[in-house]
């Protein structure tokens, strides 16, 4: 998939998430604006260059749990994920973290992101 399409793609991919309140609509909006700027959506050089890219997180929940991880450089306590690699559909960036993570496949409940984030680590 070419850089065009795999954008394209991609800002299909937010407009389809349905925001769940007001600032989950304006993370969306905030996304969508950035894809249509032409900016780089990939991190190129860690820890964050270009500051704003894509990563993409897979909650692993059972009925009553749900796995965080101590992220050590953020500083939080994040779901399992890691940054979208130029090229790299996120989807494909969470089958491939799954394995990373995790040493499984993923068993995904759907194919199309479930919610939107959009966030800014203090300096």
């Amino acid at each position: 998939m070419n850089a065009d399409s795999l954008r394209q793609q991609i800002w299909a991919d937010i407009q389809s998430i349905v925001p769940l309140d007001e600032l989950e609509a304006d993370h969306r909006e905030n996304a969508l604006n950035w894809i249509d700027s032409g900016s780089e959506l990939c991190r190129r050089v860690k820890p964050a260059t270009p500051p704003k890219h894509l990563v993409s997180y897979f909650p692993v929940v059972t009925a009553s749990h749900i796995l965080l991880v101590d992220h050590i450089n953020a500083q939080l306590w994040l779901p399992c994920g890691g940054h979208v690699e130029p090229g790299e559909h996120p989807l494909a960036t969470v089958r491939r973290e799954v394995r990373e993570e995790l040493c499984v496949e993923a068993n995904l409940i759907s194919l199309t992101p479930l919610f939107i984030t959009v966030q800014r680590l203090s300096d």
